[in-house]
This record gives structure tokens, sequence and C-alpha cells, in this order.
């Protein structure tokens, strides 16, 4: 405990001193800490801290991440815990070419054979430890990147080993890119290759690609169109044993990420055993009025099931919410989500349908003050059956914001899960402090999701840039 309130006092000082020292030795420092700290009503409590700083100087630039977990919080790996520098790094950057040793993140394609990036709110940080090198044409029409490293893990490295090269040619609206990665684990290679062909005009905009690995392979194919007060997209998938433990591959649930919270109850996360289904998004706006329509269907491939040799149900919803600006101070949104998923992936019979509906309301009555009120309903026959939520958030401008919330499942267990909390932000600094009881559920962020427990206690978290 002693560690973990000294955590939150550095988190308090260190920005102060660093923000002292902006300007250094010619060039320029930036930076950001973030100091999370949860206390559970049971007597423990989990501490995550973060703090990262980058030095550019002309064409040279260096950083460093320190991380902290002195005992990991809950529904984050407790294989973190402990104090390190997972991320470190030098880099020379020219017009045409760029050398990097160290920890960097990279992505090829759309990221189905390689994708290392960060998200804390997931805990999750996959950077490669090692070596790329880029190359580019002074036409940009053909570009070339190698790399060479070790997949991060926890606070150090894996024992795999991964090489990749990727190049892309460039032809007016036209590209190709191909990649090829190696992962190399007790002298045993797996290599992976993609192509992935792109092309736009106008507003439209279409790529595709197909990735290959030992064992399974996956195609996706995205169409964008975009026009005046009028867009849409359709995104198509298959995925055929792409899961990978060193979770080097991006493959998050096409369909769409719920931000209400009893919409976001049940979410799916990717089958990559073998599923295939598509996504569609349309929005249209008029005057002070925005729709927006969103639907997905996924199914679980034949060979993926033990039961069934058909195509199989896994996944499908339907989401609209409706935009109403009334006047410059009042604006409201209708949203009624319906969704259906297999908790067996299609394997049985069974499935769990749930329809969610929401209204939520924001009302500005000066630049200064602001209330926003959110009323929520789930109806089901299934799972926990019927919810309904509440929230109020009083906003306080520019530094203040309260909020307060309430889930209580009527349909079964009469519990409620309940939030209340206040935050301060002046400039690049923010603290916020909650307190609250917990559902047990997956948090989803960009369609990648982590399971969280069940606890109730108190949460500060302080975040400060420069």
């Amino acid at each position: 405990m002693r560690k973990s309130l000294s955590v939150c006092l550095l988190s308090l000082l260190v920005p102060l001193l660093a923000g002292a020292q902006v300007p250094l030795l010619g060039g320029q420092l930036t930076g950001g800490l973030e100091s999370d700290f949860a206390l559970y009503r049971d007597g423990g409590y989990g501490s995550n801290n973060y703090l990262k700083l980058d030095y550019v100087q002309g064409r040279f630039s260096a950083g460093v991440q320190v991380e902290w977990y002195p005992t990991p919080m809950l529904g984050y790996d407790p294989g973190l815990k402990g104090f390190g520098v997972p991320g470190k790094y030098i880099a020379l950057t020219e017009e045409l070419f760029s050398l990097t040793l160290g920890d960097f993140y990279e992505q090829f394609g759309m990221g189905l054979i390689l994708r290392s990036w960060e998200d804390r709110n997931l805990g999750w940080n996959n950077s490669i430890g090692g070596a790329r090198a880029t190359f580019r044409t002074r036409s940009d029409s053909f570009s070339f990147k190698v790399l060479y490293g070790f997949p991060r893990k926890y606070l150090w490295y894996s024992d795999t080993q991964v090489a990749g090269a990727g190049a892309t040619v460039r032809l007016g609206g036209f590209s190709l890119e191909g990649s090829v990665a190696d992962y190399i684990t007790d002298g045993r290679h797996g290599i992976r290759w993609s192509l992935m062909p792109a092309w736009s005009k106008g507003g439209f905009a279409v790529k595709a690609e197909y990735a290959r690995r030992p064992g399974g392979n996956a195609q996706l194919v995205e169409m964008n169109y975009a026009s005046r007060g009028f867009s849409s997209s359709l995104t198509l998938r298959r995925l055929d044993g792409m899961g990978d433990p060193l979770g080097m591959d991006y493959l998050p649930a096409l369909c769409q990420e719920q931000t209400y919270m009893l919409a976001s109850l049940n979410p799916y996360t990717t089958f990559t055993a073998g599923e295939i289904g598509g996504a569609a998004d349309v929005f249209y706006r008029y005057m002070t009025w925005r729709f927006h329509v969103n639907g997905s269907m996924i199914y679980a491939l034949p060979k993926a099931l033990r039961n069934y040799d058909v195509y199989r149900m896994c996944y499908r919803d339907i989401n609209i919410d409706v935009e109403t600006r009334w006047n410059s101070r009042f604006k409201t949104v209708a949203f009624v989500s319906i969704q259906e998923q297999s908790p067996s992936r299609g394997d049985r019979l069974a499935t769990d349908a749930q329809n969610v509906f929401v209204l939520d309301a924001l009302y500005r009555w000066s630049g200064k003050y602001s209330l926003r009120a959110q009323v929520q309903y789930l109806y089901s026959q299934e799972l926990t059956r019927d919810w309904m939520a509440a929230l109020l958030e009083f906003g306080l401008a520019p530094h203040w914001n309260l909020h307060v919330s309430d889930m209580y499942n009527h349909g079964d267990t009469k519990e409620h899960y309940y939030e209340a909390g206040v935050s301060y932000s002046r400039s690049a600094f923010k603290l916020a402090v909650s307190y609250g009881h917990q559902r047990a559920g997956y948090i989803c962020s960009g369609g990648v999701c982590r399971w969280q427990p069940e606890y109730t206690g108190g949460m500060v978290r302080l975040n400060y840039a420069f």
C-alpha cells in the first residue's frame, strides 16, 4: 500500500517538474503521465502507472516508457506486476528513409498478419523490441519497410522472434501492399503473408486483404462512400483458424462497439476458429437531424463446429440512432439496439436475444453549465432478463464534471450497479475520482475486449501531458 501511495504522490510531482523541462538541449521534450489507483471494499488495491517521455531534435528522436504495477488492477494480467522500462527507442528520420532501434509499433496491411499497438484501457501492449528501417521514393510511388525483433511479454520480451518486410506500390488512386512476417519459436518458423490492393476515387474507396498463416487464412473487404450529408460503409470478412497466442494479429469484432451501458452488457468477441460475416453503416444528415443505421451478421464456419456441418449464426444486430439538435442549447439522441447472440458460437440451437432502448438528452443553459440525462431499458427473456439504467452528468465548464449512474437488474438478480464521480481538468491535466459497484463483464475498446471481474470500490485516475 505504501508503494502505491508513493506512486500517487509521484504522479502529482513529476508533471510539475517535467513541465519546466520542455525545452531541452536545443530540442523538444514531450511526454505524459498516467496513474490509476483503485481501492476495493474488500481491502485490496490495484495501481497501474505509466510515464512516457519523447525527445526530438531535428532528425533525431528518442524516448522511454516507464511502467509500474505494484499490484495490477482487477481485470489486468497479474503477470504485469512489478517495475520496468518496456519502451525505449532511438530513431533517425530523413526525408526518404528512417531507422529505429529499440521498441516500436508497426502494422502490415489491415493487421491480419501483424499489428503491434497499445491500449492501456485494455492492459494491452505488444510492441516489438529490435530494429526497423523504412524507405520511400521521392514521389512516394514506392515504399519499403523491414523489421526484426522480439514481441513484448509483460514488462520484458517473449522468446519468439519476428522478422518481417512489406512493400507498397502506388499509381494514382490505386495501391498494392504486400507483406510477409516470420514468427520463429524454438527454431520453428511460422511464415505469414498478405496482399492488400486499395483504390479510391472521389468519395468512393475500397480495399481488400488476403492473409495466410500456418493452418489458417483470412479475407477482408472494406468499402466506403461519402458525399455531402451522406456516408456509408460495408465490411465483409472471413476468418479460418486465425487465432494467435502471441496476439500479434488484429481481429476486432465486426459488430458496432456499443457505448451505452445496457447495450454493451453482452458484447460479441471474434470467433477466431472460423467465422464469416459482414457489417454495414449508413449516416445521413439533414439540417439539424442526424440518422445512423448499423447492422451486422456473423456466422460460424461449418468446420469450426462440432455438432453441425452447416453455417450457424453466432451474432446479429441492428442499431438505429437519431440525433436531433432542437436549438443551440438542447440536443437529444434516441437509440434502439436489437441483438441476438449464440453463447455456443452456433454449436447449439439456443440463442440469447435482447432489445435496448435509450433516450439521451443534453441541455446547455449557458456557456458554463450543462446537464446530460439518460434513461435506458433492456428487455430480454434470456440471461438475467430485464434491466433499467439512468445517468445524470453535470458540467461546470471549463474545469468540473460530476456524474452519477445506476444499472438495476429487476428481471433476475435485483442488484444495483452504481457509480458516482467527479473530475477536474485544466489544460493538459485531468484528475478523476469515482466510487461504485461494477458488474462483471467485458470492457471493449476498438472492438477488442478484456474481462473485468465484479468489484466495489473507489478509483482515482490522473493524466497529465506536456
